[in-house]
């Protein structure tokens, strides 16, 4: 009785351990770099639920973003102040923590990539 205890605390154990792991990986919150033609652009993400909010530096400005990420696909959208322009776009989370995908700024269609901005 005590090992068939033990068994599925350990199952137990390991089941609470991998639903962590996974949403570890589910949330695409913090800061980024975004490579996107010859550019790293600068990316803040927060995640509240499946709703995103945050900012990415451009070119022509702070760029506020909104969008939502669920079952590891992202999408934003955006316009910076003192530009006429708007950004949309959409991505995946990679096994590898990063995003791929492509970005539509007016009629220009780019695909870029993103890791996490590593610590300081």
């Amino acid at each position: 009785m005590k090992k068939k205890m033990f068994v599925v605390g350990i199952i137990a154990l390991t089941l609470a351990m991998t639903a962590a792991v996974l949403y570890a990986q589910e949330s695409v919150a913090g800061k980024w770099v975004m490579s996107v033609q010859e550019l790293s652009l600068q990316m803040v993400l927060f995640q509240d639920g499946e709703k995103i909010s945050g900012t990415l530096e451009s070119p022509h400005g702070e760029i506020r973003l909104t969008g939502q990420f669920s079952k590891g696909k992202l999408t934003i959208a955006g316009e910076p102040d003192s530009h006429a322009m708007q950004l949309s776009g959409s991505a995946v989370l990679l096994s590898d923590g990063s995003l791929s995908g492509n970005l539509s700024a007016n009629l220009m269609e780019m695909k870029f990539t993103a890791i996490r901005k590593p610590a300081q």
